[in-house]
């Protein structure tokens, strides 16, 4: 959302996590995808705060885990695992923070997959689970991939609480 529908001019990084920050926000994600040279160079990866020296943000690093693996459940996009970052975007908000690299455009598979709108659907209800389980106490934490994100849609409509 920091970039808008269509952005004639996008915001630099340090710009989106001072944006983030001023609205408070309580998590910010952003979803890229992928490109490289190779054309067989696919998957997903998802990048977190922290720098060589092991300073590291924990909580970004748990969300950062947390989407990876329900992506990874619910797509079959090979697992790039997940990373840590001192970027500008990762390092400057006061939120947990993730990168998500969602797949590579270069890649025909990656591509045939992303152009399919169930199957962005299915990466946003991987997101959706991993920010819900984030909240979970650890002791109360479901496995990867059984949050049915449909029910959740279907609380929300109806206005409920959910415990």
């Amino acid at each position: 959302l920091t970039r808008g529908p269509a952005p004639g001019e996008c915001l630099p990084d340090t710009d989106r996590a001072q944006l983030a920050n001023a609205l408070g926000a309580d998590v910010f994600i952003s979803l890229h995808t992928d490109g490289h040279l190779n054309p067989d160079a696919d998957g997903v990866a998802t990048y977190h705060y922290g720098t060589d020296n092991g300073v590291t943000s924990a909580t970004g690093e748990r969300l950062a885990g947390l989407v990876q693996r329900e992506i990874v459940a619910r797509t079959g996009l090979r697992n790039c695992g997940t990373h840590a970052k001192a970027w500008d975007l990762l390092r400057l908000t006061r939120m947990p923070a993730v990168r998500v690299e969602v797949g590579y455009l270069t890649s025909p598979t990656d591509r045939a997959r992303l152009v399919d709108p169930r199957f962005r659907d299915r990466v946003a209800e991987a997101i959706v689970a991993a920010v819900q389980r984030m909240y979970y106490p650890i002791e109360r934490d479901v496995p990867t991939g059984s949050i049915d994100v449909i029910e959740l849609r279907a609380v929300v409509a109806a206005g409920t609480v959910v415990d």
